[in-house]
């Protein structure tokens, strides 16, 4: 039997099957239906909601999983929270290079924040202990003078004094930090020799990896390897200061650094440390002599 519902309403005449000449429709189920489909409503009488399209980010697939990109312009990538440029320097003699047990007699430490802007410096003057006399050419290299050197601290003591400076500002704890030399040297073979003498266990923040602005510079702006003086040159630079002062010469390694920061560069470690080549030779002078 067909069931047929009384309806009287809006909806079009059109779809309508008229059973009577009054005002009134009588409309099947299946007509009704239709007509609340073609409104959106559904049969309780609501209005369907319809949803918004939304725009998907941009996806790259890494195994099954969609991973959002990440777009960061990189002059703006900041993967640590402060820098610290430095650049010891050490007893030497004349025609003696990285065989000598070079001492640290300055250590001189310029913080930077993410932005390369200085925030502070460390600075102090050591006392050599293993060969506390100065040779002339070392008082000519560096313009470190025999008495400077007297009146001074002892290293261990001085490297406590810098440990209380970097707590003050949580660098390596709260707050990232990384180190930036000239070259590997300064941590790789002074450090090394330094925490020898001073019979210290070399600390952990001395082992992390670093920047050797040497080698970045060199791949950034594809160019030969460079001293500091070739840096200054290919950046249109004069150094300034006295060429081997430890604090002078970490002055200009900051110049530098904020030059290549301003030119785009991101830093990044890109050297860690290794066995120095002086102790690599002992070792084998010290096998070679057993047979």
């Amino acid at each position: 039997m067909m069931h047929f519902v009384k309806c009287i309403g809006t909806f079009p005449l059109s779809t309508m099957e008229s059973s009577s000449t009054t005002n009134d429709a009588i409309l099947t189920e299946d007509a009704i239906t239709n007509q609340l489909t073609e409104l959106a409503i559904d049969t309780e009488g609501q209005k369907k909601k319809t949803k918004k399209k939304s725009k998907k980010k941009p996806t790259t697939e890494v195994g099954e999983v969609a991973v959002t990109k990440a777009i960061t312009p990189k002059k703006y990538f900041r993967p640590t929270d402060y820098y610290l440029c430095f650049d010891v320097e050490a007893t030497c003699i004349a025609g003696v290079t990285f065989d000598f047990l070079n001492e640290i007699i300055e250590f001189p430490m310029i913080l930077l924040d993410s932005n390369f802007q200085i925030v502070d410096i460390f600075h102090r003057y050591v006392r050599p202990v293993k060969q506390p006399i100065l040779s002339e050419y070392c008082i000519n290299l560096t313009g470190i003078t025999q008495d400077i050197v007297d009146r001074s601290d002892p290293f261990d003591v001085v490297i406590l004094d810098f440990e209380r400076w970097m707590n003050h500002y949580s660098l390596f704890k709260a707050k990232k930090c990384l180190f930036i030399t000239d070259g590997p040297y300064d941590i790789r073979d002074f450090i090394e020799k330094q925490y020898d003498h001073s019979h210290i266990i070399r600390p952990n923040y001395f082992s992390r990896p670093w920047i050797d602005l040497r080698k970045l510079f060199e791949r950034f702006y594809k160019c030969d390897r460079r001293n500091l003086n070739g840096m200054l040159t290919q950046l249109d630079l004069v150094f300034e200061g006295r060429e081997h002062s430890g604090i002078d010469d970490t002055k200009n390694i900051v110049r530098i650094v904020q030059r290549m920061h301003e030119d785009g560069c991101i830093f990044k470690p890109n050297c860690k440390l290794m066995t120095p080549p002086y102790k690599l030779r002992l070792q084998k002078n010290a096998e070679a002599s057993k047979e």
